[in-house]
């Protein structure tokens, strides 16, 4: 049980539309309700993948997956906590802390499970020790997220929810800690696009409940990072100003400030969000350019093709630009001098199905705009 205040959103819950029919057979009625009752089996659930939607702050046990790896000798990343807190802040999410989640509305909370290979330990007085064996060990995480819901049954009672998870394991020990560093990052990762995919989609499933659109809509119909502050208006290069295309380090030689940026998806492995190694270094041109020009921010937007489904399409291109964005941050980008669209196969350069659409499509966009 919640308190009153926690955020009445309503979620899709297997097994809550009930069909009961009264004697009559006419269906039967919820008997509080503010205005119009709500027929049984015709309530008007949003889908259990929008309960992000608009979400601003999360609990994360972050400390909690540090001081379980102590114990097991695992050595974490040194500001594994610090680089969570960045990822959360670029995308407009504060990092609550235990105190403060238990007064934050929703008490929005994040919960990561780590599971280590036996062979670390620790062993009690006596107990035998479990010997290493690289044929036999494994390595895993559990994240799961919850936050307080309202249901129409019942709208002053409240429950906590579990909307989103993921998993991961592997069966390389050789180092835990790196690697689970590594996925705790991603998992964040993962978390912020599948808030930004739900700020994107919650307006369509507005626009076809046919109720007005919500307050946030411009700021997530298109760019799906949030921004705490108001930003200087800017504008982007005349419309005539052709993109320079870069598919090599070399290319980059002769960037100017104002210089629109065509890439392609070559920097990213096929249907992955990972940056490719070996193109890794046209990243760090693009970084080193946007650092000489502070005048300036930078539109990145990343595209698809068009042979997936709209929604896959849509999470690819939010894991790239995600992707995109640590890349630059890491790499000395001030987080406050581009901002992030991804726009998956909604806006194609080339119709058509052949091999030179797609890769014509899938690209990456980057665009000066200059505070007037």
């Amino acid at each position: 049980m919640f308190p009153t205040t926690l955020r009445a959103t309503v979620f899709a819950l297997i097994g809550l539309a009930a069909t009961t029919l009264q004697a009559d057979d006419k269906p039967a009625v919820y008997p509080a309700c503010p205005e119009q009752p709500v027929q049984v089996g015709k309530e008007d659930y949003q889908p259990s993948s929008l309960a992000l939607h608009d979400l601003t702050e999360v609990y994360i046990n972050i400390d909690d997956v540090i001081s379980s790896a102590k114990p097991k000798n695992v050595k974490l990343q040194k500001d594994l906590k610090e680089a969570v807190i960045k990822r959360l802040k670029t995308a407009g999410i504060q990092l609550l802390s235990k105190e403060a989640l238990e007064k934050a509305a929703g008490q929005p909370e994040m919960s990561m499970f780590p599971s280590f290979p036996k062979h670390l330990g620790p062993f009690k007085a006596g107990e035998p020790r479990i010997e290493y064996n690289a044929q036999c060990c494994t390595a895993g995480i559990w994240t799961s997220f919850t936050q307080g819901a309202a249901t129409l049954r019942d709208p002053a009672l409240h429950h906590k929810l579990g909307t989103w998870g993921e998993g991961h394991n592997t069966t390389d020990c050789s180092d835990v800690g790196k690697w689970l560093s590594e996925v705790v990052l991603k998992t964040v990762d993962d978390f912020i696009v599948a808030k930004q995919k739900a700020d994107v989609d919650y307006q369509a499933w507005q626009k076809k409940q046919g109720k007005p659109e919500a307050k946030t809509a411009e700021k997530t119909a298109a760019k799906p990072e949030p921004t705490a502050e108001a930003k200087p208006a800017e504008s982007a290069p005349e419309a005539t100003a052709k993109p320079v295309e870069i598919r090599d380090p070399v290319d980059t030689q002769k960037l100017e400030c104002d210089t629109a940026i065509l890439l392609y998806a070559e920097i990213f492995p096929t249907a992955s969000a990972t940056i490719s190694r070996a193109k890794s270094g046209i990243l760090g041109k693009v970084a080193d350019n946007m650092k000489a020009c502070p005048q300036y921010r930078y539109r990145v937007e990343t595209h698809s093709d068009q042979r997936d489904s709209d929604e896959a399409n849509d999470v690819l291109s939010a894991r790239r630009a995600v992707a995109i964005r640590n890349y630059l941050v890491e790499h000395g980008v001030n987080e406050e001098q581009f901002d992030l669209r991804f726009y998956g196969e909604r806006k194609p350069l080339v119709e058509g199905d052949t091999e030179e659409a797609w890769a014509a499509n899938r690209r990456v966009m980057i665009t000066p705009l200059k505070p007037k």
